[in-house]
């Protein structure tokens, strides 16, 4: 494994990496982020047998999960077999490393005994014209890419887009213009599940799993996951899907979000991405409190401006009932919104 810190030019080898963390006068030309990675590395090179993650926050109070270096090692073959990636590949770690989608490419990099390219989150376009054979990116910096540097996705053999929701209409953009050839995925997974356990190409509305496990829901149609990724015992998910077959399912969203509005069940995940095709302007559905259906779709705007949208298409139990903007929404660390922080300010 070789690791590369695009902005120092900097290029590190299995052996240097203890001895680097070390050596104080070379530390102190590193970020604290790379600093990370570094030790990730090492941990990594020197077995290390259990690592800890901080889950994103975006749907409950973030915590630590805890997970062994063969979950990790585990997850990582299963991505590399089913992109058919060849040992000595090149990955680009361009995500925050301390959350399990950023610290799994380090994983890969380490299996694969490739190269790992390291660039900060926030200098996506400073990319040049080099060739990975895998990459890991936030809807955010493919939205940046995608308007500013669009023919840098073709350096690109795969590309997964994990850390939130895809924004629809900017999907449909990137998987109607036949001038992008590389191959891009939507990914579903968890820190639980050490990243995704399944992906879709962008343009389709199903994922399909990979690797070695077992999906099924429960009776509330939650999503529920077995495999060696799981140590072989079942966990259960808070996410509503339609499960299509042993393979395939629709993701519905979230049930901890799931409003009930006069007996009616609501996702707010399906009015977001119905809206959104129709605005630019950040968006939340959420409820609040009422006399007769119980709980009413409430529609939350950032910033000041009101715009029109076309609810036709939705079940008149779907439609807000009610809209208000917010100066600015409450988000994570990693650029989700917190929605539930988010709530608790229409609540007050």
């Amino acid at each position: 494994m070789r690791i590369h810190f695009k902005r120092l030019s900097l290029i590190l080898h299995k052996d240097d990496f203890r001895s680097f963390l070390t050596h104080s006068s070379s530390r102190t030309s590193l970020t604290l982020e790379e600093l990370w990675i570094l030790k990730m590395a090492t941990d990594l090179q020197e077995g290390l047998t259990d690592f800890s993650f901080q889950t994103s926050g975006s749907t409950g109070a973030p915590k630590k999960i805890t997970l062994s270096k063969d979950q990790l090692i585990q997850s990582a073959k299963t991505t590399l077999s089913y992109f058919s990636i060849k040992p000595d590949a090149r990955f680009l770690l361009c995500i925050h490393p301390q959350f399990i989608g950023g610290a799994m490419q380090i994983v890969r990099a380490y299996v694969n005994q490739g190269q790992l390219d390291v660039l900060a989150p926030e200098r996506i376009l400073d990319l040049d014209h080099t060739l990975y054979d895998l990459v890991s990116m936030v809807p955010l910096q493919l939205n940046k890419l995608y308007k500013d540097l669009k023919s840098h996705l073709n350096d690109f053999n795969h590309l997964l887009i994990g850390g939130a929701t895809m924004d629809p209409k900017l999907e449909q953009k990137i998987a109607s213009d036949t001038s992008v050839i590389t191959k891009i995925y939507a990914t579903y997974g968890m820190t639980e599940t050490a990243s995704h356990i399944a992906v879709r190409r962008l343009g389709s509305h199903f994922f399909k799993r990979i690797g070695q496990l077992m999906i099924s829901i429960n009776d509330s149609s939650c999503l529920k996951i077995r495999g060696l990724i799981t140590k072989n015992q079942w966990l259960q998910t808070q996410d509503i899907v339609e499960l299509i077959d042993e393979n395939t399912f629709k993701w519905l969203g979230r049930q901890d979000f799931m409003i009930n509005s006069g007996g009616f069940k609501v996702h707010p995940e399906k009015i977001e991405h119905h809206l959104k095709k129709q605005t630019d302007q950040p968006l939340m559905i959420t409820s609040l409190p009422d006399e007769v259906l119980g709980q009413k779709v409430v529609l939350l705007l950032e910033g000041a401006l009101m715009p029109t949208f076309d609810y036709t298409t939705l079940h008149p139990y779907e439609k807000p009932k009610k809209r208000l903007n917010l100066k600015k929404f409450i988000y994570t660390k990693n650029g989700k919104i917190d929605r539930k922080a988010t709530q608790k300010l229409i609540e007050k």
